[in-house]
This record gives C-alpha cells, structure tokens and sequence, in this order.
C-alpha cells in the first residue's frame, strides 16, 4: 500500500470535508436594525460592512468565518426587493437558523416573512436591537421591554422570546445582550451545526470557552476516527511532509477556534512556557521537533493513557496516542491562554 498517496488523499478529502461543512446563519430585518454590527460582535472582528445609513444592504452581504456563514440579508418587501422577488432572489431557505432583527417596532413586512419560514418549520429568533436607546416616560426598562415582547407576540400570533442586544462597547457583552445571543443560537442548532458555531464565534463567557474546548477535542477525535476509515494507519510515520500537514492543520484549527492569532502571540507581553508551546504549532521545525519528543522512550508510558480514548482508531497504537496527546496538550494551552485572555476582558468589562 502506498501510504503516502493515502495520506494525500486523506488530506485533500479532509480539506474539503471542511469546506463543506459551515453553519449557516441569516439575519433578516429592515434597513438600519444593525444585522452588519451583530454579526462584527458575534464573531468579534469588523468583518461586515457596517453603515449609518439606513439602505446599505443592496444585496445579501456573506461573511465566512471559521465554520460559520453569517448572511446579512436585504430587508424583505421593500422598493429595492419586493416581496414577490425576495425568494427567488436569495433563496433564504437555504440557511440552517434565521434572526429577525428590530431597532423600533418589528415591521409588518417581517413579520410576513417570519410567517413563511414558520410554514416551512424554520428555527427564528427575534432581536430588538440597539436596546440601548429604549425609553419610555414613566416605565422602567423592564416594563419596555415587556411591551416589546408583547407587541411582537401580538404581531407574529405566537409567543416568542424576544432578546435585546445593543452593539455599543461602552458596556460588557454580557450587559449588552450579545453573550445571551450566541447563547439562544447555540441552544437552537443540532449538535454538529453547534459545534462549527461555537467554534467561530468569541467566547463571551466560560461557557462558551468550555464548549470551545470540547469542539477542540471532538476535532482531534474525529480527524483520528477518519484517518482510521481511510485506511491511514497509522497516521504519524507516513512520511514527515505528511505528518507535519496533519500536525499544523489540526493545530491551526485549535488556534482559531480560540481565536489565538500569531500577531497576538508575537505581541504578548507575557513570554513563558504556554506562549512558547503555543507558537512550536505554527513553524514547520518547531512542529518536527514536537514529534521527535514524543517518540523518546520515556514519553510512551505517557502516551500510553491515551490509547483507551483511540476508540475506532484503536489500531493505530502508539502513533494515534502521539496525536492524542500532541492534539490534547495544544487543546489545554490554547484554552489556558484564552482563559486568562476572557478573564482580563472581563475585569476591563469587555466581556
């Protein structure tokens, strides 16, 4: 068997694989409810183009990031897209979970659209957006938004959570509503579309951070698993070329689930242990020397409690233990340095 060519292939299939496999995410609403800014928050970068004027979505604007897909979509029924062009426009069943979005009093138009995405048994959540600006004479926040709730319920014909977020940063995610959103669409997502999701948004909260790190890990088992059925065995001794593009493809996508980049390894002013193992997953020798470590003869009793989590690619022995272990390690101080990153956010109320 030529190994070299399956584990080429693996990799070209792997790649693809990921490709493929994104979430998809549209939020929907009139011009000007601030869908571009929601998305910028979720993800935690200005990726979406974002305008003060009240019709800058001309078309549907795609952001990829990660595992997800974020679609900001052109607001329903209006003089640019009328309602009998919107569907075969945009085909907007395409998506996997829709957000309405509000800034005032949800729109008629919207609410005929939610109604369509309800015929055809679609996940929706409603957000009334820029939450910062409500007021009401005589009410207290709490009473307002009660109103809001009820006016939507009134309006749709079902009672639905409503949840306020606000994309200004003077104020915490947390208070601000965004934390409990990527929460709400977490919540509503199967688990494999919930995983690509939690992958590519910002942790907000230990929660995510947590859920983070169990995506992290279930990749490394996946990638073991499939290396397995692909007749990949083991995956480490294939040939060097080889098991370091496994190596650095699994460790870049630890790094970014947890949003780590090099920039900000490179800046950090705290240079220890942890930011150097970090950085040996970026450099092609750094790796190599990774796996000439592992494969000493005092490492292998280590190794060796990692066999048990093999599971399907139990054959692959001590080779799948070395990625478990390589895999796991780089899992732990990826999350240990985004955790201390989380907490120091927090503390600046940031997060």
């Amino acid at each position: 068997m030529d190994f070299r060519q399956k584990a080429e292939e693996f990799l070209e299939d792997w790649s693809a694989e990921e490709a493929q496999q994104k979430v998809k995410i549209a939020l929907f609403g009139q011009p000007g409810s601030g869908k571009s800014s929601l998305i910028n928050e979720l993800i935690g970068e200005k990726v979406a183009a974002v305008s003060t004027t009240t019709d800058t979505t001309k078309q549907a604007q795609i952001v990829e990031h990660q595992g997800a897909v974020f679609v900001d979509l052109p607001g329903y029924d209006t003089s640019e897209f009328p309602a009998n062009e919107y569907f075969s426009a945009f085909h907007p069943l395409q998506y996997d979970i829709f957000v309405c979005v509000f800034s005032n009093k949800l729109h008629e138009a919207d609410t005929v659209f939610f109604r369509r995405l309800q015929a055809e048994n679609r996940v929706c959540l409603f957000v009334r957006n820029k939450s910062d600006g409500i007021y009401d004479a005589g009410k207290t926040l709490a009473q307002s938004q009660a109103e809001i709730q009820a006016d939507v319920a009134a309006q749709i014909g079902v009672e639905v959570p409503v949840l306020f977020t606000s994309c200004r940063t003077d104020k915490s995610a947390q208070e601000r509503g965004i934390a409990q959103l990527e929460e709400a669409i977490a919540a509503r997502l199967d688990p494999a579309l919930k995983d690509r999701f939690i992958r590519s948004v910002k942790a907000y909260t230990i929660n995510v951070l947590n859920q983070k790190k169990a995506e992290s890990r279930k990749y490394i088992n996946d990638a073991m698993v499939k290396g397995a059925i692909n007749g990949l065995n083991p995956i480490v001794g294939v040939d060097v070329t080889i098991d370091v593009e496994i190596m650095r493809r699994m460790y870049a996508h630890i790094r970014e689930t947890f949003g780590i980049t090099e920039e900000e390894l490179n800046s950090s002013k705290i240079k220890d242990k942890l930011v150097d193992l970090i950085m040996r997953g970026i450099k092609k020798d750094t790796i190599i020397l990774g796996l000439r470590k592992v494969m000493t003869e005092n490492m292998q009793k280590r190794l060796a409690k990692y066999l048990p989590y093999v599971g399907q690619a139990a054959s692959m022995g001590l080779a799948a233990a070395m990625m478990y272990y390589l895999g796991y390690e780089y899992v732990d101080a990826c999350y240990t340095f985004a955790q201390g990153r989380l907490m120091y956010e927090i503390g600046k109320g940031k997060a």
